[in-house]
């Protein structure tokens, strides 16, 4: 197959996958909603075909050898399988791919970080079809409606103030993004009649941005229009947090839990605060004897994990939900947590510049530290400690360019002096947090 030169475009990928979408959200996702013999039988179906995907793999082939891989035996055989770490997917990640999906229609995607170096994950098609369809379900828990107003926060240096945009695959959403972090007294006025006239349906953000909203609100610096829902996605949200977002943007919040190895995994039940409704369609979740969540992908016909352990921790209850829906749904969810970088004028801002930058060279780890506003300290342990001293050198340069600091130190140590108790050390330990943003007084300027 030659694949045109529009083959990559995002706007025509996604739009296809609404059409998909709404396809499987009519056949599979609105058809289970609320049954759930037609829940059970979509999930055994699909499991199998997951292990049988996974037997054609490097991995999984010795393990899944002569075992059943049949619709009746598929639950029993995934449970003799191994807890997939991390560690083993960035030693070998070719070992885990199928083979079954063409390199030109392969999509990538890169995890974050937050919890290790970061890796490349191959997707096919689903990752945006499925997303749709189940999107749309829940779209519908939430009150909205395809089409619907989307306000987005970023705290991205390298992103505009306001930008403009759709988003197909997201339930056909109109999407404006305002940065936050370079919101002052000259540009507010603009942001604020920008976002008056969009009349948002529904906020969206990762936890620390939205509560920057949050504070830029109690500033006096922005003027929201109520919507009808707050989205935060990416970091668990702690008790305080959760509360805060909510009085201060007055209306219902509602949390989303995800990777990028899998895209969405769970939603929030708007019927009952803290509990996440499981994607059972697409994603199946156990939980080991440790707390740790085991995540199976169901759907992905180019990589097959199974029993994936992402690090994160919940309890998952079972049965049919108060709000009547079927799905498994997890609660006490503890995961990653991240935080914002104070610059020398005193923005908040998002650590993604840093990250990449720091990603880009060879090092063997690297730790972030911010104790006083302005300042960063970043250690790094260089993979070839002979050229450390150039390494921090070069590094100063190039972090300079993304963040502007007061003061900036990179220090050379030994692999060693990042860890703790035998642990790989946090990549960042920052003063802004969830807890000192949402404990912010309306006084002031919040924190400083």
């Amino acid at each position: 197959m030659i694949p045109h030169k529009w083959w990559h475009s995002q706007a025509l990928r996604e739009t296809r996958a609404v059409g998909d979408g709404w396809r499987i959200f009519l056949d599979v996702y609105n058809a289970a909603a609320r049954d759930p013999a037609a829940l059970q039988e979509i999930r055994a179906e699909r499991l199998a075909q997951s292990l049988e995907r996974a037997a054609q793999t490097e991995f999984y082939a010795p393990l899944l050898q002569g075992k059943d891989l049949s619709i009746q035996a598929a639950a029993q055989t995934l449970a003799t399988l191994p807890a997939l770490s991390k560690s083993v997917v960035r030693g070998s990640p070719k070992s885990f791919l199928t083979g079954l999906v063409h390199e030109v229609d392969e999509l990538r995607v890169q995890t974050s970080g937050t919890s290790g170096e970061p890796m490349t994950i191959v997707h096919d098609d689903s990752l945006l079809t499925e997303a749709a369809a189940a999107g749309l379900r829940m779209l519908e828990a939430y009150g909205l409606a395809p089409g619907y107003r989307l306000l987005r926060f970023t705290s991205d240096p390298r992103h505009k103030l306001v930008d403009f945009g759709a988003s197909p695959y997201n339930c056909a959403s109109v999407v404006v993004t305002v940065n936050i972090s370079k919101i002052d007294r000259e540009s507010c006025e603009y942001v604020n009649r920008i976002c008056e006239d969009f009349r948002p349906h529904a906020v969206w953000g990762q936890p620390m941005e939205v509560l920057l909203a949050m504070l830029r609100q109690r500033e006096g610096l922005l003027r929201l229009p109520k919507p009808m829902r707050v989205l935060t996605h990416g970091d668990t949200l702690d008790p305080q947090a959760r509360k805060a977002i909510s009085e201060s943007f007055g209306a219902p919040h509602s949390d989303l839990y995800g990777l990028q190895e899998f895209g969405r995994v769970a939603w929030e039940c708007p019927d009952s605060i803290g509990t996440y409704h499981v994607e059972e369609e697409r994603i199946r979740v156990d939980v080991a004897q440790d707390g740790h969540l085991l995540i199976t992908g169901l759907v992905n016909k180019a990589t097959a994990f199974l029993r994936y352990q992402p690090g994160d921790c919940a309890e998952i209850l079972r049965g049919t939900c108060s709000c009547g829906r079927p799905h498994a749904r997890l609660t006490k969810l503890e995961g990653r947590q991240r935080g914002l970088v104070v610059d020398a004028h005193g923005q908040f801002v998002s650590v993604k510049p840093l990250r990449l930058a720091l990603e880009a060279m060879p090092l063997d780890r690297w730790q972030v530290q911010q104790n006083v506003p302005g300042e960063l300290l970043v250690r790094v342990a260089p993979s070839d400690m002979a050229a450390g001293e150039r390494m921090a050198g070069d590094l100063s340069d190039i972090l300079g360019k993304v963040v502007a600091m007061k003061q900036l130190t990179v220090e050379t140590v030994e692999l060693g002096e990042l860890a703790a108790g035998g642990e790989k050390a946090p990549h960042f330990r920052l003063l802004v947090t969830q807890e000192s943003m949402s404990g912010s007084t309306p006084s002031g300027t919040g924190l400083w």
